[in-house]
Parts: structure tokens; sequence; C-alpha cells
């Protein structure tokens, strides 16, 4: 029996005062280690954060930086000699760096296992993270099935040019698969195997990717997304194809995490949650049928065109507390450009029927895409003072990064703006810096992060001076219950507390 051990990486935290990095449970590698549970070899999970997320170090190759989670030492001693087979997870670009150097220490005390790495940043630019690394495969794309299958090819000794959905060497020459087929019967999938992980750890220490409301897991209800942003490595990840879990699946999910782990708030995880209206309902109905005392949020984002007065009852009936829009930009021009097919007027009608149920809305907005100018950049202005006058309680603003995988991304490479080093993986993690690189034809990196600045300003003073008793209610009860109800109030007690932890010591 084969020997596996998959491993989650540390984390990486920015010093920064704007930022604040929660780790989340790593969903997908949840899902992988399910699949080769299930399978019955014998696996060992080590997930670096989530055994040690009081544990901070510093970043080996930037001191503004820390790592969050196992030393690399710590990972590698962990990992079981009898151990064949290591795999390890790559979801974002910014953690590569890290990824490469434990495959490094890995190579070197297990010389003949077989390295293999996964994930978006893999999926993405595979032939650089192979000679930049010594993994011996990559898996692309969505990989619970393709997993299976290469370890059945290797353990047999069958040739992996057979199996779609990989990246290796052979003889000298890089050897590229494709991306394997999507998954359709999402729902024979087994549960992610959160009992192999510290999952009891994130929930205390409240590691949520959206708005504190209670003990948290992520949930994943559905797979991929329809759309095309050219900002968004969607597409070389997930194609086009959009799959969704039936909601008896999400809602059975759910019991068991309520029953196994006492949770009482869900954080969805998917690219784009509300597509289709009529499974949205269902879902609800499914969560109301269960008489489940939950609620559960959408803070990654979700499209604001199925969104009408019923769904919006159903929605709040059923538990929903948060929504999150992505607008991406307030000029037409701009979202054209990008393929960013949303209706300004139409999320603006979503944003206040919504507000009216008392939902916490939030929205992302992205400025310094190559094509911005003076006009776009103040059509995104005019649409966030929209946004604070009529309510939205968050907003999140970013200068463009290209990232792996995006259309934007491969073109900015093709014209040599792009160099694939460990400087630009990083470069992610410094959104709200000032000298982060700009990729606008018209706009410093300086100018782009004052106009960040001058954003952030106009929409949370004009939002605090028109509704100053519902932010003293909401950081009051921040502070009184530890619950936090919109961004701001996170950040307020993560300050706070890290103010109080300063002085106590």
């Amino acid at each position: 029996m084969t020997a596996i051990t998959l491993i989650n990486p540390p984390g990486i935290k920015c010093t920064g005062a704007l930022q604040i990095h929660s780790p989340n449970p790593p969903l997908g590698l949840a899902y992988i280690a399910a699949m080769v549970k299930e399978s019955g070899r014998s696996l060992t999970v080590i997930d670096a954060n989530g055994e040690a997320l009081d544990a901070i170090h510093p970043f080996p190759m930037r001191n503004d930086f820390m790592l969050q989670g196992l030393t690399i030492d710590e990972i590698v001693d962990r990992i079981p000699i009898e151990t064949k087979v290591v795999g390890i997870t790559c979801l974002f670009s910014t953690s590569w760096p890290i990824v490469r150097t434990v495959l490094e220490r890995v190579r070197e005390r297990f010389p003949d296992a077989l390295l293999v790495a996964g994930g978006e940043h893999v999926t993405a630019v595979p032939e650089h993270a192979l000679e930049d690394s010594p993994a011996d495969v990559l898996v692309l794309g969505e990989g619970d099935e393709t997993v299976l299958t290469l370890l059945s090819a290797w353990e047999n000794g069958d040739p992996l040019e057979s199996v779609p959905g990989l990246a290796f060497r052979r003889d000298g020459e890089i050897v590229n698969t494709g991306l394997g087929k999507r998954i359709k019967g999402i729902d024979e999938l087994p549960f992610p195997a959160w009992e192999l992980f510290p999952i009891r750890e994130y929930i205390v220490r409240r590691q949520t990717n959206g708005v504190n409301m209670g003990p948290s897991m992520p949930l994943m209800t559905t797979r991929g997304c329809p759309y095309q942003c050219t900002f968004c490595s969607n597409k070389g990840m997930w194609t086009q194809r959009y799959v969704l879990h039936s909601p008896k699946r999400v809602a059975d999910e759910m019991a068991y995490y309520i029953e196994q782990y006492g949770v009482t708030n869900f954080d969805l995880q998917d690219l784009t949650a509300m597509v289709k209206r009529s499974w949205a309902i269902e879902l609800c109905k499914e969560i109301r049928a269960r008489k489940f005392n939950i609620t559960w949020q959408m803070p990654t984002g979700t499209r604001s065109e199925v969104f009408d007065e019923e769904l919006l009852d159903q929605l709040y009936q059923s538990g929903c507390r948060l929504l999150s829009f992505a607008p991406e930009s307030g000029s037409p021009e701009m979202l054209e450009s990008i393929k960013k097919q949303v209706d300004i007027e139409h999320m603006m009608e979503a944003i206040r029927a919504a507000l009216k149920k008392n939902f916490k809305i939030s929205c992302f907005v992205v400025i310094g895409f190559p094509n911005e100018r003076r006009e776009t950049l103040y059509a995104t202005m005019k649409m966030l003072r929209r946004f604070a006058a009529v309510g939205v309680h968050d907003v999140t603003i970013s200068k463009f990064v290209p990232y792996p995988g995006s259309l934007l991304f491969t073109t900015l490479l093709d014209e040599g703006e792009v160099e694939l080093n460990d400087r630009f993986y990083l470069s992610s993690m410094d959104l709200y810096a000032r000298d982060t690189k700009s990729y606008s034809k018209n706009y410093t990196a300086r100018q782009l992060y004052w106009q960040m600045i001058w954003m952030f300003y106009n929409f949370y003073i004009l939002s605090f001076m028109m509704r100053p008793l519902r932010v003293i209610k909401v950081l009051w009860k921040a502070i009184r219950t530890g619950e936090e109800d919109t961004k701001y109030a996170k950040w307020f007690v993560y300050r706070f507390r890290s103010r109080s932890q300063w002085i106590n010591t």
C-alpha cells in the first residue's frame, strides 16, 4: 500500500496596517484527501497553517512579510519515513516561493519520493513550475479524480502520458497532457476529509473568509464559473463549465458539520454562487425545511442578475446575512474591455432591495487595469459614492495585478510586462503598497495608490457621515460579542486586539 503525505504550506502574513490575512481551511486539499482516503491508501495530512496558527516566523525573502504556521523544518520532520508520494497544494501564486522551498527540502530528505504539486498556480504556469522546482508531476485543473488516476498509473508503472490533467518531465522535455475532464457528478464526491485536518483550531480562532458571525466552516456549493472576465484565472483552471451541487447535498453537508463541529455559520467559497435562480430558491427551501439555526454568507462574491424580492426573502429566511457583489469598475468602457458582464444599474437595484431586507452588503472594485484612464476612474469613484449613499456596508478596493492563468496575464507576459520570478509572485500581497508595479499605461504606482486611498476615504467618510448610529452599533457589537458584521468591524477588532496584546506584554 502506497504511503502518501499531503501538505498545506504555511501562510504568509503582511505586516502592513491595511492588511488583515486570515488563513482559511484548505478546502481543495481536503477534497483531495477525502478521495485518497476513500481509495484505501495510507494517508498523512500536514496542515502547516492550521497546526500552528499562533506561530509567526520571519519570511526569508522579505522583511515586511511573516510566515504563519509550522517552519519548513517542522513540516519535513513530520513526514512519515515510509512515505512514497508527497503532494502539496499551491492555490495562490503568492505561496509559490514557499511551496518551492518545501519541495526542495522534501527532495533532500526523500530523494526517491514522487513529488506532486497541484492548484491554480501550477495549472497556470506548469512549465515554469517544473523548471523552478524539483516537483516530478503537476496536477492541472480539477484534481479530485486526476490524483487517483495518477497514483494508479504510477503504482502500476503505466505511462503518465495516458493520464489527462498532468504536466511532468520526460527525457529532458516537459510533457503537458492538458486539463482533465471536469467532474459532472460532484454530488458523488465524498465530503472534504476535515477529520484529517486541525479544523477545530480554525473554528476556535475565527479563521474565516467572511465576517465573523460565530463558529464557521467553509462550504463549496458550486464549481467553476460560466463567465470570461479577462483578469480571472477561472477559465484556465475550471474551463467555463459551471456545475452545481444539489440543494439536498449542500444541506446534508451543513447538517454533518453542525453535528460534528458545532458550527453556526457557513462561508460559501464559490467562484460564482448565485447564477441559477431556481436552484438558489430550492437551496433556501431545503435549509429552512431542516430547521437549521444558522447564518451563512457569500464573502467571495456573487452575481446580481438573479436577485429579486422573492429570492431575497428566501435567502434571509434561510439564514443568509451577507452578500458580496463584484462590479470591479463603474465605467461601462472598462467593464466591456475586461469582459465583465454586469449591469451596474441592475446591481444598484439588487443592492437597494437587499439593504431593505437587512442584508450586509460588500462590494469589490479593482483599479489600474492596463487601459485605465481618468474618465474610467472617475466613473468608479461616482459608483463608490452611490454605494455609500444607498447604504453599502463595505468596499474592497485593490490595485490590478495580473493573475497567472488569466487572459490579461498572458497578454502582459507576451508583451514583456511580466517576468515570472518571486518578486512578481509576491506582488499580489502588495495590493495596498505605494510602490507596487503599475500595469496601467496612464498611471504610476504611486498615483494609483493615492487614488485608491482617496476612494477609500470617499466611501467610508460619506458612509459614516450619513449613518453614524449604524457605525456605532456595529462597532459596539463587535467589541461586546466578538461578532463582526462588517469588514470595518473586523479591522477594528483586529487592531483593538493587537493593541491590547502589545500593552499586555
